[in-house]
């Protein structure tokens, strides 16, 4: 889920890019700004750095980047690095992705379960969720997490259905600590 920082740099962002009709090239240039931070933990770890001055941060993604990103994208990064915000752009980076694929029809799904789900079961839950929803396609991520014991957990748009049993067997217990013998 995103935070509030996540959601209005990204959206000042995406309505920019919309402004210009560039959501397509900014969703391919976001996705690989992503790929860049992903691999680079040199580069992520300099930009976090307490000790380092905001102009040498700043000058440093110029001299990376000036060539090989769109003047939007260069500005974006100075202006999280300048408000300090720089520890929250991957955060922002998979907001602005999510965002541009909800404008152009495609849904975020993320689905969690305990063990690896077979096609049909995947194809199930992708046809439900499309129905449930105003989305053309989806975007779908399957995880596997055994803490979740049973079940599934999805999450699409900030919002989460949880049916795993570790969630029911956690309420229950709760609930059966309340009570008083």
């Amino acid at each position: 889920m995103a935070s509030r920082v996540s959601r209005i740099y990204g959206d000042a962002y995406v309505s920019l890019q919309m402004e210009e009709e560039r959501l397509n090239e900014a969703a391919r240039e976001t996705a690989a700004m992503q790929d860049i931070l992903k691999q680079d933990e040199e580069l992520s770890q300099f930009l976090c750095h307490p000790q380092i001055t905001k102009e040498q941060k700043m000058r440093t993604v110029e001299n990376i980047f000036r060539n090989t990103v769109s003047d939007d994208m260069m500005g974006f990064l100075i202006i999280m690095i300048q408000k300090g915000r720089w520890k929250e752009i991957e955060e922002t980076l998979d907001y602005i992705v999510q965002k541009i694929k909800k404008l152009q029809g495609t849904g975020v799904l993320k689905v969690i379960s305990a063990c690896s789900l077979s096609e049909t079961q995947k194809k199930k839950i992708e046809k439900k969720v499309l129905e449930a929803s105003s989305y053309d396609r989806l975007d779908v991520s399957y995880t596997t997490d055994e803490t979740v014991l049973g079940g599934l957990i999805l999450q699409m748009d900030n919002r989460v259905v949880d049916s795993s049993i570790r969630t029911k067997l956690d309420s229950m217990a709760k609930y059966l600590s309340k009570i008083q013998l």
